[in-house]
């Protein structure tokens, strides 16, 4: 591990039961550390919002979650609290005592186990459209025409197709314009071998979790809910599981940011960036 002060390092750790590979940049010293965690799928929705200008001053951290990039493949099947605990141990072997956890979909999910698991490590919370849970209604279409159809997919051994359905269920038709813009022309191919993973272990951890209204009234640190202006054109899954997220958590506001959709990591970066900088305390 590289001992330097500012600039960027990337390596893998041991946290007992994986290899995280993860980058990071910025102060030591910096009062706030930030940590991206990316969502399911694949593992890269956070590389370009890492590098962003608004993030400077602040340590900043990103994680390839087991499974994910070049990060050790599960020898068994991980649950939420699985990914939270590696990832918690991650934070503690660079030596970081308190980090404001930045999750998106599935690893908003993991942010609020985490926690709840390790609350003297995780001081806040910023959730860019948590997966659908707890669910609204509209959860019930989107695993009927979307989530069904990938698995059909992965059952035929066609992880492409899946991946495709998937993404563009969730994200819209146009997702790979964002993707091809922001991570290169190969980044589908990409996408898919991570997606593997996802489809055979993730999305099963993802619908054994629970966050019930008792576990929630634990969870006090500031928390952010993150919706895109233009996800409803898509789904309604995503600003429904952001209401109720919203009235069960102690300390949460939800804001919505116009003109991006569930692919906002990718889609404005920039944007992104500085909602994140502007809900850290000064």
């Amino acid at each position: 591990m590289t001992t330097t002060t500012t600039a960027t390092s990337h390596g893998r750790i041991d946290v007992g039961d994986a290899e995280l590979e993860y980058w990071e940049r910025g102060p030591r010293d910096a009062p706030h550390t930030l940590f991206l965690v990316h969502a399911g799928v694949f593992g890269e929705w956070f590389r370009p919002m890492f590098d962003e200008p608004a993030l400077d001053g602040f340590r900043v951290v990103r994680v390839h979650r087991a499974g994910y990039g070049a990060s050790s493949r599960p020898h068994g099947h991980l649950t939420l609290a699985d990914h939270a605990r590696q990832c918690c141990r991650l934070l503690r072997e660079l030596g970081i005592r308190r980090a404001l956890w930045v999750g998106h979909s599935s690893s908003g999910c993991i942010g609020l186990q985490a926690a709840l698991d390790d609350a003297d490590l995780i001081t806040g919370l910023v959730l860019l459209e948590p997966a659908p849970n707890p669910a609204g209604p509209s959860s019930q279409v989107l695993v009927r025409e979307v989530v069904g159809p990938a698995m059909a997919a992965v059952g035929a051994g066609d992880f492409a197709q899946a991946t495709d359905t998937f993404l563009s269920g969730v994200d819209g038709p146009d997702y790979r314009a964002a993707v091809t813009a922001r991570l290169g022309e190969d980044a589908f191919d990409r996408i898919v071998r991570d997606a593997t993973f996802f489809f055979t272990d993730e999305i099963r951890a993802a619908g054994e979790w629970n966050l019930d209204p008792e576990r929630a009234s634990r969870i006090t640190v500031p928390a952010l809910l993150v919706t895109g202006g233009a996800t409803a054109a898509v789904t309604s899954a995503y600003e429904e599981t952001a209401t109720i997220l919203a009235g069960m958590l102690p300390a949460a506001r939800h804001t919505v940011l116009p003109g991006v959709s569930h692919s906002m990591p990718l889609q404005d970066p920039a944007r992104v960036a500085q909602l994140v900088a502007d809900f850290v305390p000064r």
